[in-house]
């Protein structure tokens, strides 16, 4: 009888514990995140293992990550508004934000109540692409600016001094061109390429409410600015394969000693150094506004899709990837933190030693306007500015078609 009892309670014991590890397997909660992250780099071997990291400390929660380039994740999140199969999580492009908001799938990130708690471990001026209205959408991944490069050799060849202001750079320009060597490259005309020369010299794109773009875009500042890059386009002093398709493309034309200078991001940094080329860098000579950048990165987003359990989940990943230690580990493959002890760690300091180069510049970086039809006029001041610094239109003809059709986009 006694050994039936203690049959009968290891048997119940047994069945007890089975339970409860099936309840814990389905409690465990399996988000999605799509990114694109490089595989090239290494940034997703670090994003796996910081997954490993995240998982063995939350072991309720299971992270199923998904990379896809920068067209996939935007088109799929488009059609996702519609069919309803989204992510929980998302890594992409600030300029993201308020399109996909626009479409009415984004949960605003403001409402957990510690979001505060964590945006005060980030920069604010690369969070603040994620604010619309009074809720954020978003918190800041990660973070970049531009600031000029220039080719140590060349400058010191051709007996031209590092630029002190804007002017002087177009002065440089024109003093190191000597065929081959292109003074200045600018990959393409939009305003990620030359929206600080326009905002350094006082000029803008949109009006201050982003509603239009006549007497902005076609402004008398912007006509300078563009008729500069237009002259010096005219003297091949200025290329780039977008205004001259068989230009060689900055990446090898810096390799190949082509191109002398310069405003780009922290992967012209890790470029130059597997070409071995001498290279200096500063932030963007200021102009008679100052000197004012361009704001770049990724944000982190959430969607409405998922229910309280995956949305809960995927606010602990996120705090875990702005975390100081994720944002260091992201930092040995070329993402420029936007966490603030990041920023300052001795680690990152020596894998980047521009660092405080760019951030001095995104002291002043200015975001592109927050609006859902960014990329539509981005690409129409693209095109505009190209015929009119290639002389296929007259720079106003060109700018003032710009402001047309911008107008009547942001009217619709």
């Amino acid at each position: 009888m006694k050994r039936k009892i203690i049959a009968f309670t290891l048997f119940f014991t047994m069945i007890i514990l089975i339970a409860g590890c099936s309840n814990k397997e389905s409690e465990k909660v399996t988000i999605e995140f799509w990114h694109n992250y490089s595989a090239s780099d290494g940034q997703i071997e670090v994003l796996e293992n910081l997954i490993d990291e995240f998982e063995a400390d939350n072991t309720n929660i299971k992270v199923n990550q998904v990379y896809m380039e920068w067209g996939s994740l935007k088109s799929s999140v488009v059609l996702g508004s519609s069919t309803g199969i989204l992510p929980d999580v998302l890594r992409g492009d600030i300029a993201f934000v308020p399109q996909f908001q626009s479409l009415n799938v984004l949960e605003p990130m403001s409402n957990f109540d510690d979001y505060d708690l964590q945006t005060e471990k980030v920069l604010a001026a690369p969070n603040s692409s994620n604010k619309m209205g009074d809720d954020f959408y978003g918190i800041a991944a990660n973070t970049n600016t531009k600031i000029l490069f220039y080719n140590k050799t060349l400058l010191n060849d051709a007996n031209v001094d590092v630029p002190e202001s804007l002017d002087e750079l177009w002065d440089a320009a024109s003093e190191l061109s000597n065929p081959p060597v292109v003074g200045m490259v600018e990959p393409w005309t939009g305003i990620w390429n030359i929206g600080p020369y326009i905002w350094s010299e006082g000029g803008d794109v949109l009006s201050p409410d982003n509603t239009t773009a006549d007497g902005y875009i076609n402004s008398q500042i912007v006509i300078d600015v563009t008729q500069k890059l237009a002259d010096l386009y005219a003297a091949n002093a200025l290329g780039g394969p977008s205004m001259d398709p068989g230009a060689i493309g900055d990446t090898d034309g810096w390799a190949a000693g082509t191109y002398a200078l310069q405003l780009d991001g922290p992967w012209r940094e890790n470029a130059n150094i597997a070409a071995g080329v001498d290279y200096g860098a500063i932030p963007l000579p200021p102009g008679s506004n100052g000197s004012i950048s361009v704001l770049g990165g990724e944000n982190f987003m959430q969607f409405k899709t998922s229910d309280e359990a995956h949305k809960n989940a995927s606010w602990e990943f996120v705090k875990f990837m702005t975390s100081k230690h994720a944002q260091v580990e992201m930092a040995k493959v070329g993402q420029m933190p936007v966490n603030i002890e990041a920023l300052s760690d001795s680690e990152v300091l020596e894998i980047m030693p521009l660092l405080p180069v760019f951030k001095e510049a995104l002291l002043t970086a200015k975001a592109r306007p927050v609006i859902s039809q960014w990329s539509e006029v981005e690409d129409i001041i693209a095109s505009k500015v190209a015929e009119a610094i290639t002389g296929q239109k007259s720079v106003k003809v060109a700018l003032d078609q710009a402001a047309a059709e911008i107008d009547e986009l942001l009217s619709n």
